[in-house]
């Protein structure tokens, strides 16, 4: 788990407060720990919606300006309204919390990396993970499950095993799928191994986290198709994304096109296809292709009369009828 620290600037007191109270629920609950500090030392800026504060929004560190609901939206990059829920301030600082993890990848890359390289290699990690993918998704939803796979990366090997629900894998190499920058081959049969040496960690995450890679709707999903949940996934796995979590809801009712989805959520048609893959390979989801979209029930002839007759009984036991 990482660890980042945020500083308040300008803030009310009760406000401030409450970010603390919301913080120490995050924590465990988030991919990111948070801890105060002071504004010179912080990652992340909270900031009051005031001009005295504009110094602080020029400088190189993500700012989140915190604003009254009856004043107008500020042009800043990450916002919050106040007063917030716990959920609002989760989903922006999980925003602020990638742009830092991007920032830090691309400054890592242009450093130690030659100019044509990086482009080389993306297309590299690309086709590899449609192939890790592919093959994630197969060995997870086979009925014939083999007892461990295996998967090669220049930064080790990863193993999974579907029958215990888990993937076994080292820091350096687990640091690269949780930044999403790992190069992951297909998965292969492994023979018995001492994994005394590995991390062992729910199936369900690395689901979830190389989905995180998709750009497009896996091959093994028709694009026309209506989609429901069997369960809920693991919230924390979702990481609290309130997109996931309105889709999540949805899916468990009913089944739902690519683009129900999006209307639903609110968010970009990449980031259904992102998620209907990790509900896949993680085994939850129940795909009818070519099904149409339910829609809102519409009342019956009979039900009007029905209804009428309900409110004049009603009024005749509470002596209003005439």
């Amino acid at each position: 788990m990482e660890n980042r620290t945020l500083a308040f600037i300008g803030l009310e007191a009760d406000t401030t407060s409450a970010c603390l109270s919301m913080l120490k629920i995050m924590n465990g609950r988030s991919s990111v720990e948070w801890m105060q500090a002071a504004p010179e030392e912080a990652d992340v800026l909270m900031l009051a919606n005031d001009d005295g504060n504009r110094q602080w929004q020029d400088g190189n560190k993500p700012c989140i300006v915190i604003y009254h609901n009856n004043e107008s939206k500020p042009a800043a990059p990450y916002t919050l309204s106040h007063p917030f829920r716990v959920m609002q301030l989760i989903s922006v600082l999980e925003d602020v919390s990638r742009t830092l993890t991007e920032s830090s990848s691309t400054v890592d890359t242009k450093a130690n990396t030659p100019a044509p390289q990086p482009a080389s290699r993306a297309a590299t990690a690309t086709s590899g993970q449609t192939d890790f993918s592919e093959s994630l998704y197969q060995a997870v939803t086979s009925q014939d499950k083999q007892a461990l796979y295996q998967s090669e990366s220049p930064q080790g090997t990863l193993y999974v095993s579907p029958s215990a629900g888990a993937y076994f894998i080292q820091e350096p190499l687990y640091n690269e799928v949780r930044h999403k920058t790992a190069s992951l081959s297909a998965l292969k049969p492994a023979n018995e191994t001492d994994l005394s040496a590995y991390i062992r960690r729910p199936i369900a995450e690395l689901a979830w986290m190389t989905a995180q890679l998709a750009s497009s709707l896996p091959s093994w999903l028709p694009k026309d198709g209506s989609f429901r949940l069997k369960r809920w996934p693991n919230v924390r796995s979702a990481k609290s994304d309130r997109a996931y979590l309105s889709m999540s809801a949805l899916m468990t009712k009913q089944p739902c096109r690519r683009e129900q989805l999006a209307a639903h959520a609110g968010c970009a048609q990449q980031q259904v296809d992102r998620f209907l893959s990790a509900c896949a390979m993680s085994n939850l989801l129940v795909c009818e292709a070519g099904a149409a979209a339910p829609v809102t029930r519409t009342a019956t002839p009979d039900e009007p009369r029905r209804r009428v007759s309900f409110i004049q009984g009603l009024r005749h036991r509470l002596g209003l009828s005439s």
